[in-house]
């Protein structure tokens, strides 16, 4: 009996460590499946930058253990290096994702892409195996092919033996964070090329839209205002900002503090805007509560700078917590997992 209750129990461990969830955001790409009894995580940044291909040059590479990807006689450094290669030449990074989906300008995206899922994701654990993957909203200021993009991610993920499914970024955060709160608030995901916004209602989306301003929008807005490279910009931002601080900020960190107030009221006025046009609300007594994530809401005082312009600006509901996801840049993934976990407990 004891060995038999030890194989049910082993069967039972396998099975809730089916499913995984994927973050393909513009900065990073982040996979969160299950380990035993944790979450485990694996991460990659979203950006590459060409050398000059030499022997020398791939030997001291791969001494240094730097990854790099070899393409038709081309160097590409790819993830972390990537950002140390441009801002050592004085160089932007590419990336194979723009405004939160594939760039239709950069020649080299769908191999880098694909190379950078894989990299995170690797075999599924069963035959097609459920991972849900992140997706943006519709955005409200800008004109771009979502359905592109869901359909090509879902190509790669296919290749590699799994059953893909699209998670609006917004509801993942929902879904990670406000489990206790059945599901209901607003989950804000502040990225690097688009800012997802999403209403749930008893983890039912009400609304669910995108704004192209974000972190790369606030890193070229400060680039041209201080002449600096926005590599140079970003690397300052997520290194040492400091959003509390009064008076003693440097000419790129008060640039910065600017274009942070400015894309906050941009984004709670566009979610003033969403409920203004949305039909059918439900009727929402309680207050509940705003989760903000992702990469650009990551300096020090954003929480605390958020909820001044909220106070100012004012929703059309009543408002309860506004705090930060209890790992930001994580939440995504994690409410992805949480989706694929659900689905392959079904089967």
């Amino acid at each position: 009996m004891k060995k038999k209750e030890e194989q049910e129990l082993k069967g039972l461990k396998a099975e809730i460590q089916r499913g995984k969830g994927v973050d393909i955001g513009t900065m990073f790409v982040k996979c969160a499946r299950k380990e035993e009894d944790k979450i485990s995580f694996h991460s990659q940044r979203n950006a590459f930058f060409e050398v000059e291909h030499t022997d020398f040059t791939r030997k001291i590479l791969d001494n240094s253990r730097v990854k790099y990807i070899l393409k038709e006689n081309k160097l590409y450094v790819v993830g972390g290096e990537a950002l140390q290669f441009a801002n050592m030449f004085n160089k932007e990074t590419r990336r194979p994702l723009s405004r939160g989906v594939i760039s239709p300008t950069e020649k080299e995206a769908l191999s880098m892409v694909e190379l950078l899922i894989k990299s995170v994701v690797g075999e599924p654990n069963c035959k097609e195996e459920i991972v849900y993957f992140s997706v943006p909203g519709e955005p409200l200021d800008a004109d771009f092919n979502v359905v592109y993009h869901i359909k090509m991610i879902e190509g790669f993920l296919r290749t590699l033996g799994y059953t893909p499914k699209p998670l609006n970024e917004g509801h993942a955060i929902i879904l990670s964070e406000l489990a206790e709160e059945d599901f209901t608030g607003i989950g804000l995901s502040f990225g690097g090329g688009m800012v997802n916004v999403c209403l749930s209602f008893m983890s039912v989306p009400i609304f669910k839209f995108s704004v192209a301003k974000a972190g790369d929008w606030i890193d070229q807005q400060v680039s041209m205002a201080v002449n600096e490279t926005a590599s140079r910009v970003s690397a300052i931002k997520e290194s040492s900002l400091d959003l509390s601080k009064e008076g003693t900020m440097s000419k790129i960190e008060s640039a910065l503090s600017i274009y942070y107030s400015h894309l906050i009221e941009y984004v709670i006025e566009s979610i003033k805007q969403e409920f203004a046009r949305a039909r059918r609300l439900p009727r929402i007594t309680k207050p509940i509560s705003i989760i903000l994530a992702g990469g650009t809401s990551l300096p020090k005082g954003f929480s605390d700078r958020f909820k001044q312009i909220l106070d100012q600006l004012k929703l059309p509901v009543p408002i309860g917590s506004v705090r930060m996801a209890s790992q930001p840049l994580r939440s995504v993934s994690k409410g992805a997992l949480v989706a694929a976990s659900a689905d392959e407990s079904k089967k």
